[in-house]
């Protein structure tokens, strides 16, 4: 047997240290990405409104351009550098229009995580969200991802075929071919249920960045069912467990 398929070979304890080490990389990079908009020097790209509970005139959450133009109104000498203000410069001159005298100011910021009830990450983002791009470059990382596993799995599945053509008539080769068979039922499946989670969810993402369709109401469907969905299965499938409730039905009818 000349297919290094057929024959389990020996593990290396290199081959396990480069499998740990890209393991952890993602694990690292996971938590980095996750991170990331929680942190207070990149406020300008991840803070999308304010909140005002004392201040009447300014209802729910206040976007930068709408503060923009109170300020502009306050400020009349700073209206043409109103749009290129900061946050942290917004929300001094707000503090300063309602001194301690008058019972001061308070705010809340509506931030990357809370844009939705759900607080789940932002992935439907418009054309003028600061967080465009972040999005998209995860998007994108996502679909190449999804690109590269099918291919992986596409390798893997020609191999089998053609360990299982070479096979002669036999136990042995029965038996490896029935194990092949398993083998790609198994990889459709995988990709099949990335395909339906996420394609779907990146194509949606698209046409509402485009402003093509508003994606909102679909966002909880796939943040609380889909998405986590996807990642329930996918070890289920992995580890043969789907495939335990059909042996106990046909058990159950044997019987």
């Amino acid at each position: 047997i000349s297919n290094s398929m057929k024959v389990p070979l020996p593990v290396e304890k290199k081959a396990i240290t480069k499998v740990l080490a890209v393991s952890l990389s993602i694990i690292i990079s996971s938590i980095v990405i996750a991170i990331v908009p929680l942190i207070p020097y990149f406020e300008e790209v991840f803070i999308n409104a304010l909140y005002f509970p004392d201040v009447k005139f300014l209802k729910g959450f206040v976007t930068k351009r709408n503060l923009g133009y109170v300020i502009s109104e306050y400020y009349g000498r700073i209206t043409s550098m109103v749009n290129n203000l900061s946050w942290k410069e917004i929300r001094t001159l707000l503090h300063s229009m309602f001194t301690n005298e008058y019972g001061g100011i308070t705010e809340k910021v509506r931030h990357f995580y809370g844009n939705d009830a759900v607080c789940m990450f932002k992935y439907f983002v418009s054309p003028d969200d600061p967080q465009v791009g972040y999005v998209w470059f995860l998007l994108s990382l996502n679909f190449y991802c999804f690109c590269m596993m099918s291919g992986s799995y596409f390798i893997v599945v020609l191999n089998a075929i053609r360990s299982s053509a070479e096979l002669k008539a036999g136990v042995a080769a029965n038996i490896v071919r029935k194990r092949n068979k398993k083998l790609q039922n198994k990889v459709t499946i995988i990709v099949a249920t990335d395909f339906l989670c996420w394609i779907p969810f990146i194509f949606i993402s698209f046409l509402n960045t485009m402003e093509v369709i508003d994606g909102t109401p679909w966002y909880a469907l796939f943040s609380i069912i889909i998405l986590p969905g996807n990642s329930v299965i996918n070890p289920l499938l992995y580890n043969n467990i789907t495939s335990l409730p059909l042996k106990i039905w046909k058990k159950f009818f044997k019987d």
